[in-house]
């Protein structure tokens, strides 16, 4: 069965992690891949945002300054979870 490709833009696998927080609740969280549109990452545990929920995400590298990007939970998964840049 063939794969069916919703992103718009090739996506980058990016060894990594990011910073995901909403109001006081943050994660630390392992990057999946990226692309123009958004990026997949590895669920954590205890993870408490919903489909829709607006975020920040903190691409964090190294010892240098982080990008911040606004970003809206598309979807989520036992093991992954979907992001859309707003």
């Amino acid at each position: 069965m063939p794969f069916f490709e919703r992103r718009r833009s090739p996506r980058m696998v990016e060894p990594g992690q990011v910073l995901v927080a909403r109001g006081n609740t943050g994660f630390l969280v392992d990057l999946v891949d990226l692309s123009k549109g958004g990026a997949c990452l590895k669920r954590p545990r205890g993870w408490s945002f919903n489909s829709g929920d607006a975020v920040l995400l903190h691409l964090l590298s190294g010892t240098g300054p982080t990008m911040c990007m606004e970003a809206r939970i598309l979807w989520h998964r036992d093991d992954e979870v979907g992001l859309e840049y707003i």
